[in-house]
Order: structure tokens, then C-alpha cells, then sequence
């Protein structure tokens, strides 16, 4: 039988002793990168029938879309509604891996006619932020769009009357954005509308304050930066969805849950 030299015995228990150790080390960077995903879409359509304000960088062809909710179907994503998003993280509860929330903004007319027939056929929830001033335009839902959605898992929040560019504004002027938009949608859909979306993305202190004032349960943003910690309620992270998402593999990415963390280390260099 072959004898084991202690020299021998000291260097293997030291080799495993520094892999247990770096196999942790990277579990706890990779907790602390991960960021539970909420993905945003503006307009699911061709692009000869998106406003001509939505070019390709906001557009998601209908067959993309339906691609790519194939895929959260086939990996078993958990795809839930924003609200109770926002609730797991007030009640300070652990969001697995493959947790994932839909939303869009602005309220197209094909978020209607184009991605809500497939968000059904895998019923999937999704919110659909609206500008009340777009409601009724070309191209925009209109109040009976909204009213069919919210009976299948869609939910109508708020993204202000006008969609301006609120750190530029008065307070007064804030207020009178949400708190209107608020009520206008409320009176449309006749149920509580708890969540809001700042235009652009963009958002100050002030306005994150008037949000809670208004009464909104939760808000969602674009890139408020590695400051702002992954549940804020009020700064909730978002991954935009364009048309490079055609990739699957970079929506696969996108998805992960480790894009957030990637995009601002990127976006601060």
C-alpha cells in the first residue's frame, strides 16, 4: 500500500480548503450581481405599421415576440405580475432565479393587437404603462382596449398625462402629471391604477417623493444607476427589449439576471 507523505496530505487539504473557498466567494458575487427581471417593451409590431416616432430601436417584430415568450415558456421562467413583484420585495422576500415581469410603455395600439394575444396564449401577466394624453390617438389603445386586457392578467399603470421629461419640471407641475394621470386611468378602467413608470426613464429625488405622495405602490425606471439598490420599490431596474433582442442569445442575457449589473459596470466606465 502506498503511503501518503504529510507534505502531501497538508497541500491537498490546502487546495481544497482554497476551491471550497473560491466556490463561495463566487456564489456570494454572484447573489450580490443578480438582479431579479423586469423586462420592457415599447411597440410589438412590422415596422410599416409603428408610429413613425418608434423606429427599430424600440420596435420588437410580433414574430420576435412571440419567440421570445416562447422562451420564457420553454425554460420555465416564472413570469408574474408587477404588483407582486413589488409586494415579495416589501415583505423582504428572497426572488428565485427565473423570476420574471412584463412590461411596456406608452400604450401602443399593437400592445393590444399584437403582443396581448400571446402574452394570453401563455398567460403571461404583463402592465402596460399609459400617457393619458396618447389614449385615443393614432396608433395609441383607447379605453376599450384597456378594459378587455385588464380581465386576462394585464395590468394598466400610469406613465404620466403628457410622458415629459419630469426632472426638468416644477413641483407643482409633477404633481399635476401624476397625480392626474392617477385619476384619469382610474375613472377609465374603474380599478386602482398602483404603479407608475417615469417617462424616459428619468427621475430625481423630488419625483420619487411626489410618486409616494401620489400614492403609487411601486415605480419602475430604465438605468438609475448602481446607487440605487435593486429594491428601491420606487427605482425598480428595468432591461429595455429592442430589436437586437432577435438574438436568442442575447436575449438569453438579457434574461439571466446578470445583465443589470453588467450595464452599469459598462455604462459608469
Amino acid at each position: 500500500m502506498r503511503t501518503i507523505k504529510p507534505g502531501n496530505k497538508r497541500f491537498s487539504i490546502l487546495v481544497i480548503a482554497a476551491t471550497v473557498i473560491f466556490l463561495l466567494a463566487g456564489k456570494l458575487f454572484l447573489d450580490a450581481a443578480y438582479a431579479p427581471v423586469i423586462i420592457m417593451y415599447h411597440s410589438v409590431g412590422p415596422e410599416s405599421t409603428t408610429p413613425a416616432n418608434y423606429g427599430d430601436k424600440l420596435n420588437v417584430s410580433t414574430r420576435t415576440f412571440e419567440k421570445q415568450m416562447k422562451f420564457l415558456a420553454d425554460h420555465d421562467y416564472n413570469v408574474i405580475p408587477l404588483a407582486e413583484f413589488v409586494n415579495r420585495i416589501k415583505r423582504n422576500e428572497r426572488i428565485p432565479h427565473k423570476t420574471l415581469t412584463i412590461t411596456f410603455d406608452d400604450g401602443l395600439k399593437n400592445n393590444f393587437t399584437n403582443a396581448y394575444p400571446i402574452l394570453k396564449k401563455y398567460k403571461f401577466p404583463a402592465t402596460i404603462f399609459v400617457a393619458t394624453d396618447f389614449i385615443g390617438r393614432n396608433n395609441f389603445l383607447i379605453p376599450e382596449d384597456m378594459k378587455i386586457m385588464q380581465k386576462n392578467n394585464i395590468t394598466i399603470g400610469s406613465h404620466t398625462i403628457s410622458h415629459p421629461f419630469l426632472p426638468w419640471m416644477t413641483d407643482e407641475n409633477i404633481r399635476k402629471e401624476l397625480f392626474g394621470s392617477k385619476k384619469i386611468l382610474e375613472e377609465i378602467t374603474g380599478q386602482r391604477i398602483d404603479l407608475f413608470s417615469y417617462p424616459f426613464g428619468r427621475f430625481s429625488d423630488k419625483t420619487e417623493e411626489i410618486v409616494k405622495d401620489a400614492g403609487y405602490m411601486g415605480a419602475v425606471t430604465t438605468s438609475p444607476g448602481r446607487t440605487k439598490p435593486n429594491d428601491n420599490i420606487y427605482a425598480l431596474k428595468r432591461i429595455r427589449i429592442s430589436m437586437s433582442s432577435d438574438n436568442p442569445v442575447i436575449f438569453w442575457i438579457e434574461t439571466s439576471g446578470y445583465y443589470t449589473f453588467v450595464k452599469e459596470i459598462r455604462d459608469e466606465d
